[in-house]
């Protein structure tokens, strides 16, 4: 009986856990002012998962425009989302690719999608050169 309890406990758990993280990004989306319909609303609400990613994307797909506001919101509100989220943003508006990049970078930096447009920097201040440390030979020693 117990083991049963307990089982039922944590299935809850989770399950109360994804339904807040849903209504999470519901709210996120309104209070960011991104107009929905009703259905688009509840398709958020009962999005599990990945599906999460998908209910984002029609609404990016309905209104285009603000394709970086929703996808803003909707990552600040579900972060572990974020790739999928801008994955499935740009595939619904690929013209706002770059705005969608931007914001899903912005709201979770390292999370979005890799662009072309971005570049790499690294620090050289740690690398060693043949400049540094003892003797001025370039030669290796004798050892």
């Amino acid at each position: 009986m117990r083991k049963t309890l307990v089982s039922l406990s944590i299935a809850l758990a989770f399950t109360a856990g994804s339904a807040m993280a849903d209504q999470a990004t519901l709210d996120a989306l309104q209070a960011a002012g991104i107009p929905m319909t009703a259905e688009q609303a509840e398709a958020v609400l009962a999005a599990q998962g990945e599906q999460i990613a998908e209910a984002v994307a029609a609404i990016v797909a309905a209104n285009p425009a603000q394709a970086g506001a929703i996808v803003a919101a909707a990552i600040s509100a579900a972060p572990a989302q974020a790739a999928s989220i801008a994955a499935a943003a740009t595939a619904a508006a690929p013209a706002q690719s770059a705005a969608i990049a931007a914001a899903a970078n912005t709201a979770a930096p390292g999370a979005g999608p890799a662009t072309s447009a971005g570049s790499i920097s690294m620090p050289t201040s740690s690398i060693p050169s043949s400049s540094g440390g003892g003797g001025g030979s370039s030669v290796a020693s004798p050892n």
